[in-house]
């Protein structure tokens, strides 16, 4: 494929919207802001998993994360050419994470910033995730965000076009925790026809599959890289029986 192919077929990505398109700090304040509204889960999960933060204290350090992405100029040392954005947010978050172990050592060592012990309130939650690594806390969270992302598309594409039912009919067959319905039961919940439900399925799901589809490719550099992040997100082509959730 020739470069010209290349840039038509990934025309936006989540690069274009973080790198700096200057050196000055608005121009890092607006792209890390772009990056905070997108994957703040996924950051937040991570260093709650690498520095055994609670939930408060994960999202305090999510925030420091943004600001010393702009103190270290690290957006302008990415590369996009050099792999996808999942990868580059662990490297970053690494960074972060080692900076956070490096200050808190000299602190031990006789800083003058007093350390506060985290308390018992989240021990359960904490206990949960200390099986996971930080890396699969993020790649799990990161997991949720994209179909999180990809159903708010759904839903609002079928909402501009007045088909609430057919996202409502998606939601309680597919997304409701409780036990799956079956086509006759969400038919009489909505006062439709099974024939009606099949067809709100169908069309749903298509929305569904085009919107992960969209959502990985400002993720990744390629046609082949974005098929690997399919199969690593779901482990098979997204959006066929079933449907994966955002939790």
């Amino acid at each position: 494929m020739t470069e010209a192919g290349k840039s038509s077929f990934f025309p936006t990505t989540i690069w274009s919207e973080i790198l700096p398109r200057g050196s000055g700090a608005g121009d890092s304040a607006a792209a890390l802001d772009a990056l905070a509204r997108r994957y703040a889960l996924p950051i937040r999960e991570y260093l709650r998993a690498a520095l055994r933060k609670d939930g408060e204290e994960a999202s305090d350090l999510a925030q420091d994360f943004f600001v010393w992405m702009i103190e270290t100029a690290f957006l302008a040392k990415a590369d996009p050419e050099r792999g996808r954005f999942r990868a580059f947010l662990k490297t970053a978050l690494r960074h972060y994470a080692a900076d956070e172990d490096r200050k808190k050592a000299a602190q031990r060592r006789g800083g003058d910033r007093r350390i506060v012990p985290i308390g018992d309130e989240d021990g359960p939650a904490l206990a949960a995730r200390a099986e996971a690594s930080p890396d699969e806390a993020l790649d799990r969270a990161f997991r949720a965000e994209v179909v999180r992302q990809a159903l708010g598309r759904v839903e609002e594409s079928l909402r501009r076009e007045g088909k609430e039912a057919v996202f409502s009919v998606f939601r309680d067959y597919f997304l409701d925790p409780e036990e799956k319905a079956d086509y006759r039961e969400i038919a009489a919940r909505h006062g439709l026809s099974t024939a009606d439900v099949s067809n709100h399925l169908q069309r749903a799901k298509a929305l569904y599959r085009s919107a992960l589809r969209a959502i990985v490719l400002e993720t990744v550099r390629s046609a082949g890289e974005l098929e690997d992040e399919l199969l690593w997100l779901f482990g098979r082509a997204p959006g066929g029986e079933g449907a994966p959730k955002a939790t």
